[in-house]
C-alpha cells in the first residue's frame, strides 16, 4: 500500500445540485450522479435498506428525475467491488503510479436534510486494488465474465476515454496479511471519524487527525495542500475528483484509513 486516494463522488452542486443525506439513524447514502446517456441503472431502481431512489431525491430535492439515468459507480455494497474512471482524472491516477494495493476512501457532500444539519464532506466507503482493467473491450469482457452490469462497459462506451475499471481485493490486506474481512464496502454510519470539514467552518475547509497526519510536508502529490500544516488543515479547492497521498512518506496515514475501516466498516 504506497497510495491512498481521496477520491470524491455523489452529487455535487453541479451534478445533481444537492448534497446525498445522512438519516436520522445515522445511516447515509451516496446518490450517484447523472449520466446523459444509457447506463444499467435509472434512479428510481436504486434501493437504500427499503427506500427506493425516487424518495431520495425527494429527500434531498434533487435536480434530476428518477426516470433519468445515473451513473451508479463506485460498487460497493456488491459482492466484487469496483471501480470506474476515466479521462483526465484516470491519466492523473496513472500518472501517479496508483496500483494494486493501494487504496481508495470514497467521500462526497452530504447533510442531514430533516434537521437542517451542517453541509459536510464526508467518507462513506473504501476499495482497495486487486487489479485493473484498461480499455471498453477487456472491461466488458470481465464484467460479462462476472455477470456483472457497470455503467463502465455498458453500451455505447466511446464517451470514457481512457476507460479503466478498479476491482477490490476480496480482503483488505497489508504486506499480504489479511487485515480485515472486506477489501471494499460501505461505512454504516455516520460518525465524527468520517467527517473530514473543520467544525464552524464551510465544507471545503477540512480539518484532519494531527494525531496521524502530523509531519507531512511532502504527502500531497497532486492539487491538494496544506493550509497549516501545523494544525492539519486543508482547504478543499475545485471540483478535481481524485487526492493523491503518497502513504510511504508517513505511514501512519497508512494506519488512519486503516483503523477507520475497522472501526466503520
Amino acid at each position: 500500500m504506497k497510495r491512498l486516494i481521496l477520491s470524491r463522488k455523489g452529487f455535487d452542486s453541479r451534478a445533481g445540485g444537492s448534497a446525498s443525506p445522512i438519516f436520522n439513524d445515522g445511516s447515509l447514502f451516496s446518490i450517484p450522479i447523472p449520466q446523459n446517456h444509457p447506463s444499467p441503472k435509472k434512479y428510481k431502481d436504486l434501493d437504500f435498506n427499503g427506500i427506493s431512489g425516487s424518495k431520495l431525491l425527494k429527500e434531498v430535492s434533487a435536480k434530476v428525475r428518477d426516470t433519468d439515468y445515473c451513473h451508479n459507480d463506485p460498487l460497493l455494497n456488491e459482492k466484487i467491488g469496483i471501480f470506474g474512471q476515466a479521462s483526465a482524472s484516470q491519466t492523473e491516477l496513472k500518472n501517479n503510479n496508483v496500483g494494486p494495493g493501494d487504496l481508495f476512501l470514497f467521500f462526497g457532500w452530504f447533510k442531514n436534510f430533516s434537521v437542517n444539519g451542517r453541509d459536510l464532506h464526508h467518507l462513506f466507503g473504501w476499495l482497495q486494488i486487486e487489479k485493473i482493467i484498461e480499455g471498453s473491450k477487456e472491461i466488458k469482457s470481465y464484467l460479462f465474465e462476472n455477470n456483472i452490469q457497470h455503467p463502465h462497459g455498458y453500451g455505447d462506451t466511446s464517451k470514457f476515454s481512457n476507460n479503466t475499471i478498479y476491482i477490490a481485493k476480496k480482503k483488505l490486506e497489508l504486506n499480504k496479511r489479511k487485515i480485515f474481512d472486506r477489501g471494499h464496502g460501505l461505512f454504516k454510519f455516520t460518525h465524527d471519524d468520517l467527517i473530514f470539514t473543520e467544525k464552524n467552518k464551510t465544507r471545503s475547509r477540512w480539518k484532519l487527525p494531527s494525531k496521524y497526519f502530523q509531519d507531512s510536508k511532502d504527502l500531497f502529490l497532486n492539487r491538494m495542500k496544506w493550509e497549516n500544516e501545523k494544525k492539519s488543515t486543508v482547504f478543499y479547492r475545485g471540483f478535481g475528483q481524485e487526492f493523491i497521498l503518497d502513504i510511504e512518506k508517513n505511514p501512519n496515514v497508512k494506519k488512519w484509513a486503516i483503523n477507520l475501516i475497522k472501526k466503520h466498516g
